[in-house]
């Protein structure tokens, strides 16, 4: 048997990147390090993302079963694909959306002060200030539409109201392309600041704002995972259920 049948033949390979970091979210690092999106690009299998990647599948995927036995979880995981949707939204606004409501000012207030004072050294800072600033806005806008109006819907239809079905799936649409057009955003900070490169002359404003976008796009990473691949999926199959 060649090693491209055997490579096809492990059984992770044929899981979606989104399906991997749902089943165990220690994956989540190594994605983010291979440079896999599992949130936006969650629905290809790891085969298929690792080849458009350059990187050999059968290789990361042996990774992936040695992280069960070399790393340990700092607390133990809720499952998020069995608990009731109601605590995966207590989670995902107490966690990420109170994270974006600390971040976004402070990060936005780093740009402007590293911009106003490096822009002539980094050219690049100009136009990443326009990008963070329209993602914050639409950020900000989207946290609001999500807790005003999506998960209420998602909490009245698991607790039987068939009625909120109606007109979820839109939002539901809406709310995956805005996390797309943050994805785009994001790529695109990490593209201007040359994968958040610190210079050798960074003051410490020019360091504390490069590592915070890194750490956003990371807890965005999540975030827009665990709606992507968890709420919306289960939110959907609610809304399949055949009424009685």
């Amino acid at each position: 048997m060649d090693l491209h049948r055997l490579t096809l033949m492990h059984p992770l390979l044929s899981k979606t990147l989104g399906e991997l970091v749902a089943a165990d979210e220690r994956r989540a690092a190594l994605f983010d390090r291979l440079g896999l999106d599992y949130c936006c690009g969650g629905r290809r299998t790891l085969e298929v993302a690792c080849r458009q990647r350059g990187l050999d599948p059968a290789s990361v995927a042996a990774v992936l079963e040695a992280l069960e036995t070399t790393e340990t979880l700092k607390e133990p995981a809720a499952d998020w694909q069995t608990r009731p949707l109601a605590e995966l939204i207590d989670y995902i606004v107490r966690t990420h959306h109170a994270y974006l409501r600390r971040e976004l000012p402070r990060l936005s207030a780093l740009m402007e002060r590293v911009a106003q004072v490096h822009g002539h050294q980094s050219t690049w800072l100009h136009e990443a200030q326009k990008v963070f600033g329209q993602l914050k806005l639409e950020l900000e806008a989207h946290l609001r539409s999500e807790e005003e109006v999506i998960f209420p819907l998602i909490q009245a239809l698991e607790q039987g109201e068939v009625l909120a079905a109606a007109g979820l799936e839109a939002v539901l649409a809406q709310a995956e392309s805005e996390h797309n057009a943050a994805g785009e955003a994001l790529d695109r900070l990490r593209t201007l600041s040359d994968n958040y490169r610190v210079p050798e002359w960074a003051c410490s404003s020019f360091q504390a704002l490069l590592e915070g976008l890194a750490q956003l796009e990371t807890d965005m990473h999540r975030h827009v995972h665990r709606e992507n691949n968890v709420l919306f999926p289960r939110a959907r199959r609610l809304m399949a259920r055949p009424t009685t």
